[in-house]
């Protein structure tokens, strides 16, 4: 059982983390997502829908079923993510060591897009792998 304390103490932490409450701070946030385009879902854009639908089937194996279906299409959808992920890395890679005028702040962004991407990578990482083990349960 919480304290009454610590109750007390977590609601006034809730309260100072509500995130912005401008409307400049809110319209900035909103653009957090869209940024590099990665936290929109693969399977809305309508570019990778036939790499999406040819993956899932080489995936499936010739299985049938609809829930093996379905599982092969998100792996094939997560794995889809980690090569857009690891492209945008090369990308960033490619921009700040192929400089030979880099700053460190340059090298300090680098790091904090890295660390951005390498967070997308896990998620996408684990995504593919828990499809592909419900799949073969299947």
């Amino acid at each position: 059982m919480t304290s009454e304390r610590k109750t007390i103490s977590n609601r006034k932490n809730a309260q100072k983390s509500t995130g912005p409450r401008s409307e400049l701070g809110r319209l900035r946030s909103r653009r957090n997502a869209l940024r590099h385009g990665l936290a929109i879902a693969i399977g809305s854009d309508p570019s990778f829908s036939k790499d999406i639908e040819s993956l899932a089937k080489t995936l499936a194996g010739g299985r049938s079923g609809q829930l093996v279906q379905e599982f092969a299409r998100q792996g094939a959808e997560a794995h889809l993510d980690l090569v857009r992920i690891r492209q945008r890395r090369a990308e960033r890679l490619d921009a700040a060591l192929g400089n030979p005028e880099a700053t460190v702040e340059d090298y300090t962004e680098l790091n904090q897009n890295l660390a951005q991407l390498e967070r997308y990578e896990r998620r996408a990482f684990s995504r593919r792998k828990r499809a592909l083990l419900a799949m073969s349960k299947r």
